[in-house]
């Protein structure tokens, strides 16, 4: 279907004449095109076809998976719909041309595609199916009753998660927002932020000029190798200042100075629009007159008697790729002296298996323990940074930590680990994974037999937040060299008084929502009972409760987790994300092909009038977001991850498996377990709270991170296997080839592997999504940690019973 606004032709020949292309191009909008393939639904195509017809800007089209990510057959009993509300079933194999006018026996099993679904989604349609198989399906009836169910469950959650939302949040989530992060975001600043106690980050962090690019830096020694010379730039230390003037090197009487082709206007990479402003609030920033300025400073100091060595940022990439005699500068050492980037230290959370198999022995169990809501436990109990941090440079930073110690904020330091440590603390970024290694050579080679390599080249470099480099250094890590430290002041939240800390407001007003929306707990009858109940949870959390709002509230319930896991990670948004714009006006489309702060990334003709354009800002050019601060989610992260660490490193070699907030753990008589609780950042027993007192976990096997199972002995005595694999829906046709058996096989044959099949759903490059089969391969993939003898692992770099350094 293709929807179209067109004027009727005029003149005495019936001819159209266009005197404005442009604009026939807004009378004439090709709007929606749904073909074949699966495109969108009707009544979707219909909405987004008259919001364009009608080009009204109260239209706006959102998407609900953006505010509460659960499938539709959740949202009645999640949001307390009624247990009347359910998402039906259709026999969508069934719904051929041969069968539309069908009327008669209920289709068969296999056209609702059962083998498709989940073990229990499977067993409750069955049931479903066999009660209901002497009804008379009529094709056109239950098709209309089938969309029409899946409308109004929609709607009715949309209206019911708004109307909670307003009332507990004072902010309406679908005009103020498009997802339930900036929707988290927005309630926090409008209600709980504190004025001046989030700084937001410069563009190009806070050394401003002293912010030299890392291919700058291979340029500056570069010229150092091949003149023999020692420079002084922004990768040992401040940039030398000569008249007011920042140079980006200096030597003696010599000046370097290199150009960033955005930042300095550079003529051969942009030759049109160079007049044009690149900044709505200053109209005078344009290509010309960076390019002016440039060649202005270059006169100035060539004035003050200096010879000036300049280099253009596209001259040199060209050279670097051709001249095979500079590609070491690629790797270069000194390029780890580069300013800190804030968003190095923005790692996430720790997953992976120490040990591929094990089976309990007499006197062991094997325990699953999982931390009860890790990040809103962070967010309320841990140290965050405030305002804007003091930085200090090269020696600087050696002085403060000789004088102070560690500071609290972010460093960037050369670091050398120790070598007998099972659990390392500091993650590295290497072969697209989250790596713990002692040796950063034995990771980037990812060497497979015991480390040989000096402390040299042993040492990491990175950025950490302090807080992880003070555990490593606890743990034997030892600091060669800090390059750079943003130190900040902090805030912590103290139980005691009830004061303190950044998020705790928000956090604790979402506990107190969420305890209150549980109903109560069981045991709670009499009046005293339920009076101890809210004294002693005021004693645990700091949270009053009150009396009369406690009762069970499934929606209100929902919505307070969403706001408790939601909330933090919109402080860690990439702030220049691509776009993708449909363009149908001529001037639109010339003024992203040739603006100076724009990248196209493709083009896409949709027909003579339209077209789809990607394209990102420029790096030089975005400005940062007000909503963003990268370190306050580094602090995040680090602090979950050093939680996590607590357990690892009490339990040692007796870890099987971890992931973020969970650990799988030996479980042995003669030696302590992990303490269990019900508050707020308390362990719980994954196992016992989901099949009863007294199961346990018997065999464990993993094959690599977001991939384990294990055998639980029920209280019963009877056994039952458990399997998760990421990236594979485990229905009932793939659990036949992927399940714990199939795993213990491949974990004993490595160079074995299983092919699924998976019908899914895949966006097309003309933007249409498509239902299609896809084969995936199952194999086991453990290359975070070093395998050793049959099933166990050690970090790279690792020796054991050997000296620290």
């Amino acid at each position: 279907m293709e929807i179209t606004s067109v004027s009727p032709p005029s003149g005495q020949g019936r001819q159209r004449v266009y005197n404005n292309y442009d604009e026939e191009c807004r009378k004439r909008r090709g709007i929606v095109t749904i073909n074949n393939t699966d495109n969108m639904c009707l009544p979707l195509a219909l909405v987004v076809a008259k919001a364009n017809v009608d080009q009204d800007p109260n239209y706006k089209i959102l998407h609900s998976l953006n505010f509460f990510p659960m499938a539709l057959s959740a949202l009645p009993k999640a949001l307390g719909l009624g247990e009347e509300l359910k998402k039906g079933y259709f026999p969508h194999l069934f719904h051929i041309e041969e069968n539309a006018s069908y009327v008669g026996p209920l289709p068969a099993v296999k056209y609702y595609s059962p083998e498709s679904m989940k073990p229990n989604a499977r067993d409750l349609f069955l049931k479903w199916h066999d009660e209901h198989k002497q009804d008379v399906f009529d094709m056109q009836r239950d098709l209309v009753e089938y969309c029409r169910s899946d409308v109004d469950i929609l709607k009715r959650a949309c209206m019911k998660f708004r109307d909670m939302f307003i009332d507990e949040c004072d902010v309406d989530p679908f005009t103020e927002s498009i997802t339930i992060a900036s929707a988290c975001n927005l309630m926090f600043r409008r209600k709980f932020l504190q004025p001046n106690t989030i700084g937001v980050i410069p563009k190009g962090g806070y050394r401003r000029a002293d912010n030299q690019s890392l291919v700058g830096i291979q340029w500056l020694v570069w010229e150092e190798d091949r003149r023999g010379i020692k420079i002084q730039h922004a990768g040992r230390q401040r940039e030398l200042k000569i008249n007011g003037m920042r140079v980006d090197g200096y030597c003696e009487s010599m000046v370097f100075e290199f150009y960033g082709c955005y930042f300095h206007g550079c003529p051969n990479c942009f030759l049109t629009n160079r007049n044009h402003s690149l900044h709505d609030d200053e109209p005078h920033d344009t290509m010309d007159h960076r390019y002016e300025n440039t060649r202005a400073k270059a006169t100035r100091l060539r004035a003050l008697g200096y010879e000036v060595v300049e280099m253009w940022e596209c001259t040199f990439k060209r050279e670097l790729k051709s001249n095979s005699a500079m590609h070491y500068l690629r790797e270069h050492p000194m390029l780890k002296y580069a300013p800190l980037n804030p968003r190095d230290a923005f790692y996430g959370g720790r997953t992976g298996c120490t040990k591929l198999k094990y089976t309990a022995k007499e006197g062991e169990k094997i325990k699953y323990v999982d931390v009860c809501s890790l990040y809103p436990y962070i967010c309320k109990y841990g140290r965050f940074p405030l305002k804007h941090p003091e930085v200090f440079v090269g020696q600087e930073c050696r002085n403060f930590i000789d004088k102070n110690g560690i500071p609290h904020g972010v460093i960037k330091c050369s670091i050398l680990p120790p070598q007998n440590l099972y659990h390392p603390v500091l993650p590295v970024k290497k072969h697209n994974k989250l790596m713990f290694p002692l040796c950063m050579k034995c990771v980037e080679d990812l060497t497979e037999s015991e480390c040989s390599h000096g402390p040299e080249e042993r040492t990491i470099c990175g950025t950490w937040c302090s807080d992880e480099i003070v555990k490593a250094l606890d743990k034997g890590y030892k600091l060669i060299d800090v390059h750079e430290m943003w130190v900040y002041e902090t805030t912590r939240y103290d139980k005691t008084v009830n004061f303190g800390g950044l998020f705790s407001e928000f956090i604790n007003h979402f506990v107190r929502i969420k305890q209150q929306a549980s109903d109560w707990p069981t045991s709670c009858c009499t009046r005293e009972q339920r009076d101890k109940y809210i004294e002693e949870f005021f004693e645990s959390e700091g949270v009053q409760l009150k009396y009369e709002d406690i009762m069970k509230n499934p929606g209100l319930r929902s919505l307070a987790k969403l706001m408790l896991n939601s909330f933090w990670g919109k402080f860690g948004q990439r702030e220049n994300q691509s776009k993708t714009s449909i363009v149908r006006d001529s001037k639109e489309f010339y003024d992203l092909m040739w603006s100076p702060a724009v990248d196209v990334n493709y083009l896409q003709e949709v027909n003579d009038e339209t077209v789809i354009m990607n394209w990102q800002y420029k790096e030089e050019a975005v400005d940062p977001l007000f909503t963003v601060n990268c370190v306050i989610a580094a602090y995040v992260t680090t602090q979950a991850r050093l939680q996590l660490y607590s357990y690892l490193d009490l339990l040692g070699e007796r870890v099987l498996y971890y992931d973020t907030d969970s650990v799988i753990y030996i479980s042995r008589e003669n030696q302590p377990d992990l303490p269990l609780g019900n508050n707020l950042g308390d362990l719980t027993d994954e196992i016992e709270g989901e099949y009863g007192p007294y199961a346990f976990i018997t065999e464990f096997a993993s094959g690599g991170p977001k991939t384990y199972g294990y055998e639980v002995q029920l209280p019963s005595g009877k056994t039952k296997t458990v399997i998760k694999v990421k990236g594979l829906t485990l229905n009932h046709q793939n659990l036949e080839k992927v399940n714990f058996n199939s795993l213990v096989n491949l974990i004993d044959q490595t160079d074995q592997e299983i092919m699924t099949m998976n019908s899914v759903i895949r966006r097309t490059e003309d933007h249409q999504l498509v239902t299609k089969v896809e084969e995936k391969k199952f194999r086991i993939n453990v290359k975070k940690r070093l395998r050793v003898g049959d099933y166990d692992t050690v970090p790279y770099g690792f020796k054991r019973n050997k000296s620290t350094t």
